[in-house]
């Protein structure tokens, strides 16, 4: 079980970004798109499966739109995780984050993690901070497994890496610490960063399948 004052902490961090988000929401208009359907003319996603589309209207009007997508080698056991950020009337792609794992021959957990897409103008500057977690290790160890937080604004590309959380044989809780980049001038954005991955810290990695 977490303890008292880890859970405290994950429910303060959920309640105070649940009240962000609604707070953003209307201004930038995020919303997720069915990835079943094809994607907007001119968004092409990397990846042979997609896993989550979102789009969203940018302060000049134009609309944005993140891509998350994999492809996977079940023969191999690989897995390729791709995110696609694109932009402009006639959408062109703007960034592209990438990473994944070949040939394992343990246990691959290789995913974005569901429900940590996050599309906010955070500190409040007309530029939309785009973010996203996901897990990526070939371990056959009951460790935590290890996780990224991206989060993209313009040019800008800023990171917090560390572990998901887990027990040890003890049944003692494990993980869920991070190391993050220098949020140097974005400190507001380094603050809710932090938050984020407390919160995120509750979601299960999902085992390749």
């Amino acid at each position: 079980m977490l303890s008292s004052r880890l859970l405290l902490s994950i429910l303060v961090c959920t309640s105070t970004l649940a009240a962000a988000d609604a707070a953003a929401a209307p201004a930038l208009g995020a919303r997720k798109l069915d990835p079943a359907k094809p994607l907007p003319a001119g968004v092409k996603a990397k990846g042979t499966q997609v896993r989550e589309a979102w789009t969203w209207t940018n302060p000049d009007g134009a609309p944005g739109y993140l891509v998350l997508s994999v492809t996977s080698n079940a023969r191999t056991v690989s897995r390729q995780l791709y995110a696609q950020v694109y932009g402009g009337k006639q959408p062109r792609e703007l960034r592209l984050v990438k990473d994944g794992l070949s040939n394992c021959k343990l246990d691959l957990v290789a995913n974005f993690l569901a429900g940590s897409v996050s599309i906010d103008d955070i500190d409040g500057d007309g530029t939309p901070e785009i973010a996203f977690a996901y897990d990526v290790v070939c371990s056959a160890t009951a460790d935590p497994v290890p996780r990224k937080l991206i989060i993209l604004e313009g040019g800008a590309k800023y990171a917090l890496r560390g572990r998901g959380m887990g027990k040890d044989p003890d049944d003692k809780v494990i993980g869920g610490e991070y190391k993050a980049d220098a949020f140097k001038g974005a400190e507001a954005i380094g603050t809710w960063a932090e938050a984020r991955w407390k919160e995120l810290l509750a979601h299960e990695p999902t085992v390749f399948e």
